[in-house]
């Protein structure tokens, strides 16, 4: 077989190469669609690489199996920035269910939430790094439906659109979901459908009539003994790293891949555990589509912490019906009303009406401008400006204090020229929970 780079040099000459038609067979297959001749053979570049890989892979015999699916044209580089999107918050102080180490293991081979009928069809998060509200959303699905005998899809949208303590389709966290839904119940996916799958979390809308909620959250302590026993209650939302070639094109059996490794980027459901001619197994639901892996699920090796499974998982608590009401709109919303020595514009975390930002190299909580361009109050002591006066790559309008010097800071963060006016900042840590902010228009 010619190497990737001899088949992408007769493709620019425009001369047949060997896996013409096997690449355009996928193309129709997968309804794909490329603007310009360089895009098509960029295209036909990373298909070729991966037939190669896919191919010498199974000709191993492993316990898993890869093949073509609609990512086979995209080099694992452009696969992990569209497809992944899951962050650990370095600052969350996680409220472990201890009780879960007390349990004993269970005496049935298999437990099937999906066959018990508490786990909604394969859904897909298309080209937005949102797997954290689809694994979000799975959970509670679950939690509710064992708690009421009813099965509802729950909107991932008003999570991607309205959770502002995540990054809508540049990552978050399901714990960081969860919580949100305890003050703001979930709609019903037919009232507020996915539309964010070109890769725009969208404006938060506050028209649909939240369905379910959840009373708390508890984290799983990192090990598969205690996993076992979260998911005895439910389905239960965890982190793996996907960033692998095993992932991208992964088709079916048990995943046992040591290279996997551990640094969690994507979130998803585990729902299953089962035994396959002897070797023990987590079936867990992605958010690819039914295309992907087995049918839209893929199983890993048990007793392993594959990917790092076992390693950021957490349940809901209290899934119930929520009160009737209006809808609890976006946290910050289009809309915090000033509130005079509200606790706004502070140091990471933040609260649950704003959104951790960098900018000027540093970072704050900032809340988002209400529909008149209204803030909140800046805290007591701090005789910076309250403004609107930032915006996110989308064009969400945030409230930032503007500042001329260090003393109208509060205590700990500095007046950071931010090209065009100076904001109080702190000092940004290393993580990639923040939303890269710039300055607005509104300021000159």
């Amino acid at each position: 077989m010619l190497r990737a780079s001899v088949l992408a040099a007769l493709v620019e000459v425009g001369l047949a190469a060997p896996l013409d038609e096997k690449f355009d067979t996928w193309v129709i297959t997968h309804n794909k669609a490329y603007a310009t001749s360089e895009s098509r053979a960029q295209a036909y570049r990373a298909f070729v690489a991966n037939d190669e890989r896919y191919v010498a892979h199974n000709k191993k015999g492993k316990s898993y199996t890869l093949g073509h699916n609609q990512f086979s044209d995209l080099t694992p580089e452009e696969f992990s920035k569209q497809q992944l999107g899951c962050y650990v918050d370095p600052h969350r102080v996680r409220d472990f269910d201890m009780s879960l180490l007390n349990v004993s293991a269970p005496t049935d081979d298999a437990l099937d939430w999906v066959v018990k009928g508490a786990v909604t069809p394969v859904k897909n998060q298309a080209q937005c790094g949102s797997c954290w509200s689809f694994s979000t959303t799975g959970s509670v699905e679950g939690a509710y439906q064992i708690a009421t005998g009813t099965l509802l899809s729950l909107s991932e949208q008003e999570l991607v659109s309205c959770d502002h303590g995540s990054n809508g389709c540049q990552g978050g966290s399901m714990d960081q979901a969860i919580q949100w839904i305890e003050t703001n119940p979930l709609c019903l996916e037919s009232d507020y459908p996915y539309t964010s799958g070109g890769g725009q979390s969208g404006q938060c809308k506050t028209s649909c009539q939240g369905k379910v909620t959840v009373t708390g959250l508890k984290d799983v302590p990192a090990n598969e003994n205690a996993l076992m026993a979260a998911l005895l209650k439910g389905p239960v939302s965890i982190a793996i790293e996907a960033d692998k070639s095993a992932f991208q094109g992964y088709n079916g059996g048990i995943l046992d891949n040591p290279a996997c490794g551990k640094q969690l980027d994507h979130g998803v459901l585990l729902v299953a555990y089962g035994t396959d001619k002897g070797t023990q197994y987590w079936k867990i639901k992605n958010s690819w589509g039914a295309t992907w892996g087995e049918e839209g699920y893929i199983r890993f090796i048990r007793g392993k912490d594959q990917c790092g499974l076992a390693d950021q998982a957490v349940y809901p608590v209290g899934a119930e019906n929520a009160k009737p009401g209006p809808s609890p709109g976006p946290s910050p919303g289009p809309g915090p009303s000033p509130s005079p020595g509200g606790k706004h514009y502070e140091q990471p975390p933040c609260s649950s009406d704003e959104m951790d930002g960098r900018i000027a190299g540093g970072e704050a909580c900032f809340p988002s401008c209400d529909t008149a361009g209204s803030c909140p109050a800046a805290p007591d002591g701090v005789t910076a400006h309250p403004e609107c006066a930032v915006q996110d790559q989308s064009g969400n309008k945030y409230c930032g204090l503007i500042c001329s010097g260090d003393d109208q800071c509060a205590s700990g963060a500095t007046c950071a020229d931010a090209g065009g006016a100076s904001l109080c900042v702190y000092p940004a840590v290393n993580n990639v929970q923040q939303l890269e902010l710039k300055l607005s228009s509104v300021v000159v």
